[in-house]
């Protein structure tokens, strides 16, 4: 297809993804990692590429550069069998990793997160322990400077009393 294509509903172009059709199946990881590797950009089509294809409308589209996008998933580039004015054959390039990558780092992000919480819950529960611990030093600080000051009394009240003995 050559431009745009459409449906007459919403909805989303289905693949065979059936467990019993798939070989050595294991979990996406490192899909961060995996995204950094990609530019994501916004660009217009060249004079001449559009002169060639009126289809295509003169703004701005998103999407990733062929040549780039292979240094994160070479086997997602192919040659489209188009050619330049050079002879050089145009890439095209399939995304749909990015979807499946995104939801994978979006699954790494929230492991992540909740690992933190569980941490800064564990560190809150240590606070609050040192804090309790805090309060009963500082009690029984109280205590022992109210008795300093009751032996103080005392002190002065058996020096005074010891002063006027001496004094008689």
């Amino acid at each position: 297809v050559a431009g745009n294509a459409s449906k007459s509903t919403a909805g989303t172009w289905l693949a065979n993804s059936d467990v019993r059709i798939k070989t050595e199946i294991h979990t996406v990881t490192d899909a961060l990692e995996k995204l950094e590797k990609v530019r994501l950009v916004e660009f217009r089509y060249t004079d001449e590429y559009r002169a060639s294809h009126p289809d295509i409308v003169d703004r701005a589209y998103l999407n990733i550069i062929a040549q780039e996008f292979a240094g994160a998933f070479p086997d997602y580039v192919k040659g489209s069998g188009e050619k330049l004015a050079d002879g050089s054959e145009i890439l095209q390039a399939d995304s749909y990793p990015l979807t499946i990558y995104t939801a994978a780092a979006v699954q790494e992000l929230d492991a992540a997160i909740k690992a933190k919480n569980a941490l800064i819950d564990e560190q809150e529960e240590q606070i609050a322990k040192l804090n309790a611990r805090l309060a009963a030093l500082e009690e029984k600080n109280s205590d022992i400077s109210s008795l300093r000051k009751h032996v103080e009394e005392l002190e002065r009240l058996v020096a005074q009393i010891a002063s006027s003995k001496g004094g008689e």
